[in-house]
């Protein structure tokens, strides 16, 4: 059921269209080197291209507390940083949590 009604949300309706057209990808590593100097790596759960730039979605199962969910947050939005840094494009983040 969870499956279902994660699939018929219109961001993940938005990503398979953009799967369609060659502008979505998944499980992607990103590297940012911050202000201060350090380096954050991840790897980006979904990231699509659209015509307003790109939208960049991470998928959480747990159910996290506040503090947790403010950690989810930070790591979405440096993935968001990231992909506006490398291709100069405005950027959507997205916490999807189920």
């Amino acid at each position: 059921m969870l499956v279902g009604l994660a699939l018929d949300h219109p961001l993940l309706i938005d990503a398979a269209a953009a799967e369609a057209e060659g502008r979505c990808m998944r499980e992607t590593p990103v590297t940012l080197r911050l202000d201060d100097g350090s380096l954050v790596e991840g790897t980006v759960d979904l990231a699509f291209q659209t015509g307003a730039g790109f939208v960049v979605v991470d998928f959480k199962t747990d159910a996290p507390s506040e503090e947790v969910l403010a950690r989810y947050r930070r790591q979405v939005g440096l993935y968001a940083a990231a992909i506006r840094r490398a291709t100069g494009e405005p950027v959507t983040a997205f916490l999807m949590t189920l």
